[in-house]
């Protein structure tokens, strides 16, 4: 983003694997949301969204967590202070689109309970607040879990500022930083992965799909898709979408469960990440310099995503089954190559990436060290 430019310093190379991922994790946030509201219809619909939603927003988390600093200097503040500023602005855009084409007026949650998409900026603010504080602890990826399952025993710990969601991604955002800062990822394995690693990696994800594809059929009896979505409690999780039937009563059977299947879910979300960061390639290529523009299509998609729900677009397609769903995905892959391209960037900067210099008094420097 282009608070890289507020460095003294010349900006570190961009690494290929990371802006890649990155592009191939928002295709995937995009197709999810495009095939969202008629996923129910077809097991390859549910599976396919159930599969996305396993890993694909703490798979970005992490990545976040990668570049995100621990220390308090201008540079971090400036940047989080942007977040804010941009997710303020959408939170008007969103406002104002919803009182001009729906009539509706400002709602008593607005800025509480973030607009759709918008909860992940207020969920990287948040993270980037906490992270030197957490990162002081002995062991912080241990404390962001605890607080991952114990974020799910209150009914209070929902949607308002996106609460639910940024502590359960924590751990992701954490171990992003521990990666960078203690270099669990810098051997050859991950490097430079030979052909056996691939393979396991590539096996594991076939594995996880397969288990979701028996699962698709029988999807009510459980409905994972509900619990990979990181906002409600565990009661409510067990009333509205029980294991197999198991949906306990009793207070500490709710709190064990629950805590036992979010842990479980993390640690699938986790292998799912690393398993696409091996299969990730690692040369340049068109991909990696999409990969720089994926705060743009998560903000824009959006508005396309709502227009052809709104329009009866995305309900047409639906009416023709899995082929549908696989119009849907092509679709869904035509959008995020559409803002991906270098003239979306142009002419969307002032939404996205606004200018905050103003907010800033010129002795800032005194205040928070380079």
């Amino acid at each position: 983003m282009s608070s890289e430019t507020l460095s003294h310093t010349a900006p570190r190379p961009r690494v290929a694997v990371w802006d890649n991922a990155r592009f191939v994790l928002i295709l995937l946030v995009v197709v999810a949301h495009v095939i969202s509201t008629i996923r129910s219809q077809t097991p390859l619909g549910w599976g396919l969204y159930a599969f996305i939603y396993l890993f694909h927003m703490p798979a970005m988390i992490a990545l976040s967590g990668l570049f995100s600093k621990a220390d308090v200097t201008l540079k971090t503040v400036r940047s989080t202070v942007q977040l804010l500023v941009t997710w303020l602005g959408w939170e008007v855009i969103w406002a104002l689109i919803h009182f001009f084409a729906g009539g509706r007026d400002l709602s008593k949650n607005w800025l509480v309970a973030p607009a759709w998409t918008l909860w992940f900026l207020v969920t990287l603010a948040t993270m980037r607040i906490l992270l030197p504080y957490i990162v002081r602890l002995k062991h912080p990826l241990l404390f962001s879990i605890a607080l991952a399952l114990v974020a799910g025993l209150s009914p209070a710990i929902g949607g308002q500022f996106s609460a639910s969601r940024t502590l359960c991604f924590l751990p992701f955002f954490v171990a992003g930083w521990l990666i960078t800062n203690r270099g669990w990822l810098s051997g050859q394995w991950f490097t430079a992965p030979d052909r056996k690693t691939r393979a396991i990696a590539a096996g594991a994800l076939a594995v996880i799909a397969l288990g979701v594809a028996l699962l698709a059929p029988i999807r009510k009896e459980w409905r994972v898709d509900t619990w990979v979505v990181w906002r409600d409690n565990y009661a409510w999780l067990f009333d509205h979408a029980p294991v197999f039937g198991w949906s306990p009563t009793e207070w500490w059977a709710i709190a064990l469960g629950g805590a036992g299947v979010r842990l479980l879910l993390i640690l699938v979300a986790a292998a799912m990440t690393l398993a696409l960061l091996i299969l990730v390639p690692r040369g340049h290529s068109f991909i990696t310099v999409w990969g720089t523009r994926t705060l743009y299509v998560y903000l824009l998609h959006g508005l396309v995503v709502m227009a052809l729900r709104s329009s009866g677009a995305v309900a047409w397609f639906g009416e023709f089954g899995e082929a549908g769903v696989l119009m849907l995905v092509a679709l869904g892959i035509a959008i995020t190559l559409l803002l991906s391209m270098r003239w979306i960037t142009k002419v969307f900067r002032p939404l996205v990436e606004p200018k905050i210099d103003w907010i800033f008094a010129r002795a800032d420097e005194s205040i928070v060290k380079k």
